[in-house]
């Protein structure tokens, strides 16, 4: 079911990526982001972690301790179950879930529920910070997905005019997120200057050896 979900995403590039599309994302199946690649845990076995854990190339988790990097299964009350042929990233109650970016990214969003009882209360709060760690901008989200449901969820996330988003987070009550998905980060000017001078040097070796 869940990659099913994901599969989704290539019919969502007919929807246009432009700046129109303004945070915050919440949409119930697929992204608004084409070409994205995906971080979906699937490698992990259940580990628990406060990180920092690279999930994917570029990517590195960091959450509060006793966090869940490929969790199997939570008991989201009377948001149902998830878990089921998908593994995940869950917090303790309450909790954090934080993924950095090597670069700065435009888009990023993610498939996520939490936990909830019968009075409706409980919700996801979702913040995108800059290179500098300054907060862009955050969302509060409650998420109804019915007691008996199986990894139901909502894409939450930023879709950004620029590529100005260094990491995002999702705090709650037993938060889970899944199916990363994100646009290729841009390297930071630092990062780009030491890769250039690297190219540079090798060149100039070359040159050298042709000598």
């Amino acid at each position: 079911m869940m990659k099913q979900i994901i599969s989704t995403l290539a019919a969502a590039a007919a929807l246009s990526f432009t700046a129109a599309h303004a945070a915050p994302v919440v949409v119930a199946n697929g992204s608004l982001i084409p070409d994205a690649q995906v971080a979906d845990f699937e490698a992990f076995d259940g580990l628990l972690t406060g990180g920092p854990e690279m999930v994917a190339p570029g990517v590195t988790f960091t959450g509060d301790v006793d966090s869940t990097v490929g969790a199997f299964i939570a008991e989201l009350g009377t948001n149902g179950l998830w878990g089921v042929d998908t593994k995940f990233v869950a917090s303790t109650a309450p909790g954090t879930l934080t993924f950095t970016f090597d670069g700065t990214t435009q888009a990023v969003v993610a498939l996520v529920n939490h936990y909830a009882t019968s009075f409706g209360d409980g919700s996801v709060t979702v913040s995108a910070f800059g290179a500098d760690n300054q907060l862009l901008e955050s969302f509060n989200q409650t998420v109804v997905t019915g007691e008996d449901s199986y990894n139901a969820g909502f894409y939450m996330g930023f879709v950004r005019a620029t590529a100005d988003i260094r990491s995002i987070s999702f705090s709650g009550n037993a938060v889970v997120v899944d199916n990363l998905t994100f646009t290729t980060p841009v390297p930071e000017p630092e990062a780009l200057g030491l890769a250039l001078a690297g190219l540079a040097a090798v060149g100039l070796m070359k040159r050298r050896r042709r000598g």
